[in-house]
């Protein structure tokens, strides 16, 4: 660079008149060196400020990581802890498992333990059931062939119901065939016999003489007595009067051509013919003629009517009653008298009359004296084997006694009725 002097103001006129005549040049000229020194004053605050605000920035963020830092150790920490507190409570309930496992395994092989014990006791049970049914069973098994024979000597004797009869004595064959004992093979032949007795027997059809019996009952409550009652308040009349019949019109007109007499002798027997027509049909609505083998059936009131109908269902009862309980005499009394009552109380041209009279005939004539057979064979042969059993339990005791000692079977000897003295 070359540098070059200033002038001097009194050489240069002319650049001082520029330099009076043009201030802005010269502020313009002064301008820069007069400016720099505020320059140099505002730049040291300046980057003092943007080192602070720097500094404060940095601060900011390193404040901020440190929060976020924490915040995160925080969340991990919690995280931590939860996780923790999680893995306290499955190891505590693992070990509730653990122990409930324990629990459950002991209290199974207590149960196995148990289990076995009930089988062992279950087949010491069996088999002493099996050696009681082998040896001894023959004593319950004879009772209870006794209580199913005694149920059909009953059901004989008492209803003369040979079925029930026939189901006990197959329950008892049953019984013995199953338990198939040598020694109870002639009980098993006589309850056979008695078996095939009853099987043969005619029995008798009760449910059918039931529904005859009902039939009738329903019969006799509405058919007709002789008097009205309030069951059957009309009776069949039966009007005894024949009139001869009124002249017709045809009749008249075929007798014109005739004289008048023999007209008026017309008219006159026409008028005689329906005055007596007319006189009848009223006497008839009052008079009945019937014929009645008792009396004293004309003469009952309505009361009385009531009452006998009642008595008569009561006999059919009774009858009902014979047939079940099989008492042949009782029976034939109540049907009779069955029959003898419609003869005589009913009135015998009603159809519910009739009807009542032939099925009172028809249970009257039949028959329900049975000969039944009995089972005192079987009964007889239980008794035998009970005392065949007595002796032979009687002499296993006799057996078992101990031997009585010499010295004092020599003192005083021993009878069969008191047992040898004890030894010393």
């Amino acid at each position: 660079m070359i540098d070059k002097k200033p002038e001097s103001p009194e050489a240069s006129p002319l650049a001082a008149g520029k330099k009076e005549s043009s201030p802005g040049n010269a502020a313009a000229a002064t301008g820069p060196r007069g400016a720099a020194k505020p320059r140099k004053r505002y730049a040291l605050p300046i980057a003092f400020v943007i080192v602070v605000l720097v500094a404060l920035a940095l601060g900011a963020g390193v404040w901020y990581q440190q929060k976020m830092f924490k915040q995160s150790q925080a969340a991990v920490s919690s995280q931590v802890a939860a996780s923790s507190s999680v893995a306290n409570q499955a190891s505590e309930q693992a070990q509730q498992a653990i122990s409930l496992a324990q629990s459950q395994a002991s209290q199974l092989a207590a149960l196995q333990a148990s289990l076995h014990e009930s089988q062992s006791r279950y087949q010491s049970l069996e088999q002493a059931f099996q050696n009681l049914t082998d040896s001894g069973s023959d004593v319950a098994l004879v009772n209870d062939v006794d209580q199913l024979v005694t149920i059909a000597h009953q059901q004989l004797s008492l209803g003369g119901n040979v079925a029930n009869a026939i189901v006990a004595l197959e329950t008892a064959q049953t019984q013995l065939a199953r338990a198939n004992r040598a020694s109870l093979a002639s009980l098993q032949q006589t309850i056979n016999g008695d078996l095939d007795r009853l099987r043969l027997v005619t029995s008798i059809d009760v449910p059918l003489l039931t529904g005859r019996l009902d039939e009738l009952s329903q019969l006799i409550g509405k058919a007709p007595l002789w008097v009205p009652d309030d069951a059957a308040p009309k009776v069949s009349r039966v009007v005894a009067s024949q009139a001869p019949e009124p002249a017709t019109a045809q009749d008249n007109a075929a007798g014109a051509d005739a004289n008048w007499w023999e007209q008026t002798l017309a008219t006159a027997r026409t008028w005689s013919a329906s005055a007596w027509t007319s006189l009848a049909s009223d006497l008839g609505k009052f008079i009945s003629v019937r014929r009645a083998q008792d009396p004293a059936a004309l003469l009952m009131s309505p009361d009385q009517a009531s009452q006998l109908r009642e008595n008569l269902r009561l006999r059919i009862m009774t009858a009902q009653l014979a047939l079940l309980m099989h008492q042949p005499d009782l029976w034939k009394t109540e049907t009779q008298a069955l029959v003898k009552a419609i003869d005589t109380r009913y009135d015998g041209q009603a159809d519910e009359t009739r009807q009542a009279h032939k099925l009172a005939e028809q249970l009257a004539q039949t028959s329900i004296d049975l000969k039944l057979p009995t089972v005192n064979n079987s009964l007889q042969a239980l008794e035998t084997l009970r005392d065949a059993s007595a002796r032979a339990a009687q002499e296993a005791n006799t057996a078992a006694r101990p031997a009585p000692d010499s010295n004092t079977a020599a003192k005083t000897p021993a009878t069969p009725a008191q047992p040898a003295a004890p030894r010393e």
